[in-house]
């Protein structure tokens, strides 16, 4: 057991390194799809509004008592990290090296891309959508909950999770069951007027491409 933890400790660590430095080894192609993915990302805001009118209900709660809190709670971080623990250390305990991996992979994934999100939201500030003050409503450099709302983290957490499980699993029940949930979760959290439509597509795809990289 202690062999086995100083190994995914280390890979853990190593994996960390290789993550956040990412930037730094991309290539021309990289940072092309990078300057495309910020185009769409400001086409995105500019629909925000109006998608916010079709979509979202007059609602400042997550929980509502209905079934969109099935996603919302799959988005917790601390359910998440919890089940993910779990699987780990019944992995280590059992002597299972698929199951430790696999929840070792998890932890990665959700620490990985909740340090990225945190970031980015901490820096833009974004004004969540029950304020009613705009899709182009910034306040930069803000720790308060209510100015954190680009992008989503329930939503990134949710396919961080999914995409380990499901591509570890590497069925396609799986890969239904699993990114169908993760998409449950990004769309109660515009249905509940918590996020815009932008904030769900930029979290879910950071949440897919951190679970795909670990």
């Amino acid at each position: 057991i202690g062999e086995n933890l100083l190994y995914d400790g280390s890979i853990f660590l190593e994996d960390a390194g290789s993550f956040f430095t990412l930037p730094l080894r991309f290539d021309t192609d990289d940072w092309l799809i990078t300057a495309g993915l910020t185009g769409a990302t400001l086409l995105m805001i500019s629909a925000d509004e109006s998608i916010k009118d079709k979509v979202g209900r007059n609602t400042i709660s997550s929980f509502n008592q209905d079934f969109w809190d099935i996603g919302t709670s799959y988005g917790v971080v601390t359910y998440a990290n919890i089940f993910s623990a779990g699987v780990y250390t019944t992995g280590l305990l059992t002597g299972e090296d698929e199951i430790r991996v696999t929840g070792r992979l998890m932890l990665e994934s959700l620490t990985y891309s909740g340090i990225t999100v945190m970031i980015i939201r901490y820096i833009a500030g974004r004004v969540r959508p029950y304020y009613n003050e705009g899709a182009w409503a910034f306040k930069g450099f803000n720790i308060d909950n209510e100015f954190q709302s680009f992008p989503s983290g329930h939503t990134v957490v949710a396919f961080a999770l999914s995409t380990v499980l499901a591509e570890r699993i590497d069925n396609i029940w799986a890969r239904i069951g699993f990114y169908g949930l993760a998409s449950i979760t990004a769309f109660s959290r515009v249905y509940n007027n918590q996020h815009f439509f932008s904030d769900v597509i930029i979290g879910g795809l950071l949440g897919f491409g951190t679970g795909l990289y670990v």
